[in-house]
């Protein structure tokens, strides 16, 4: 075989089964995830995978290296993923809901528990009320528990601050979590959101068009470059379509890639919001029309798909199937937050996609990583392993992928690899 060079930060090898989810073929690997047996990974200087292929083939490479020696990693003979894409969190608060939690459990609808000043309200007066340490402290915690989990990218929204203050002090948290002296080297890449239009705050009870006007005119212009995406909750307990679109056009004007929270609770427009106005992605999607998919299909929209939020509110699940077989791209998140999905775990949604909504294994790996860096418009650089882009793998304590999803309630996930 004739000689291969290459520069090389590590090389992962030893890999018992690389499912590699690659868009593009690999020599040597088979199925819809391109899987390929007894592989290794060369990752270059700058951490982007510059070549995949059999263990073997590596022992007659010659490696250059600007540092000595080459970071050779050993597998062992794991399965061997990308990292999970968790596209759609809430991590960025203080306090808990968990009286709420039992409080639906009794009966009392989302609706109400609203109208009582808790849900949203009470994260957000907890929230305003933390300490900046307090909510950094807080967000590193979570992280690690996602890290722990599988997950190498989440995108981290703001909307429980809502007014000027609190809102730029989360944004700047969630900024911040991208380069925190607290992370380890196998840092979660972090995508900020703004989403001041998650709730009306109290003090705007009786004249929610001023707070409309403060997110348009003060709060959009203000974060422009603090946050890669706008979102707003669409939804009669929230924001109207007519408020929704107002928003919405004022961020993409500054630049803004936009997301919607989508017809969850009753079928609120969202969806047709999100085609019209060119959304990256529409989230939830419980009351999404068939004429609503269609719409999203025919522009381009991920469909993300958040059953944590099913699990918690014994709400039926949405059918990933329905999606599928509209033609969608169909992403899987976690909503990560405490009143209506309180669990970091892509594992547990990816078993619940299975096993509630009609995806098979290799849709879910799909809809978990490569589309969901697509629900972030980074699938370039994230979601599957192929070569150019970030390493970020996720190492399992099992020997066949097959067993993902098939060994439930339980934490699979041996550690994750940031190059």
């Amino acid at each position: 075989m004739e000689q291969q060079q290459f520069q090389a930060r590590a090389i992962v090898r030893n890999i018992g089964q690389l499912v590699s989810v690659a868009q593009t073929p690999i020599d040597g690997a088979s199925g819809p995830l391109q899987v390929l047996s007894n592989a290794a990974i060369v990752v270059d200087n700058d951490g982007a995978i510059s070549w995949i292929g059999p263990d073997h083939e590596v022992d007659a490479m010659q490696v250059c290296t600007d540092q000595q020696p080459v970071n050779v990693v050993d597998a062992y003979g794991c399965v061997v993923t990308p990292g999970f894409v968790d596209s759609h969190t809430h991590l960025v608060f203080a306090g808990d809901r968990a009286e709420e939690f039992h409080l639906r459990r009794q009966g009392v609808g989302y609706g109400e528990l609203l109208r009582q000043g808790r849900g949203i309200l009470t994260t957000m007066n907890a929230t305003r009320s933390a300490s900046t340490e307090m909510l950094m402290d807080l967000a590193l915690k979570r992280l690690d528990s996602l890290r722990a989990h599988g997950t190498t990218t989440v995108e981290v929204k703001t909307g429980y601050g809502l007014n000027m203050e609190a809102e730029e002090r989360c944004l700047r948290i969630i900024n911040d979590l991208n380069c925190s002296p607290s992370l380890p080297h196998e840092h979660i890449r972090v995508v900020p959101t703004f989403l001041g239009a998650h709730s009306v705050p109290p003090e705007y009870r009786d004249r929610r068009s001023a707070y409309v006007d403060l997110v348009v005119e003060e709060m959009l212009p203000a974060f422009a470059g603090m946050a890669r995406f706008c979102d707003v909750y669409c939804e009669r307990e929230a924001f109207s379509l007519e408020e929704c679109r107002r928003i919405l056009t004022r961020a993409r004007e500054l630049g803004y890639q936009l997301k919607v929270h989508a017809d969850q609770l009753s079928p609120s427009g969202g969806s047709q919001l999100a085609a019209e106005l060119g959304a990256v992605s529409a989230d939830h999607l419980d009351y999404a029309s068939d004429a609503d998919l269609e719409a999203m299909r025919a522009s381009g929209v991920v469909a993300t798909l958040l059953p944590g939020c099913s699990y918690t509110l014994r709400s039926p699940y949405p059918s990933a199937r329905r999606l599928l077989d509209h033609g969608l791209t169909v992403a899987l998140a976690t909503d990560f937050n405490p009143g209506t999905s309180y669990s970091e775990n892509m594992q547990m949604m990816l078993g619940l996609a299975m096993s509630a909504m009609g995806m098979s294994l290799e849709e879910a790996l799909n809809a978990t990583t490569i589309n969901g860096a697509r629900a972030l418009a980074l699938q370039e650089q994230a979601g599957s392993l192929e070569i150019g882009k970030r390493c970020e793998l996720a190492l399992w304590s099992i020997h066949d992928y097959h067993e993902i999803g098939y060994h439930f309630g339980t934490n699979l996930i041996q550690s994750i690899m940031v190059l």
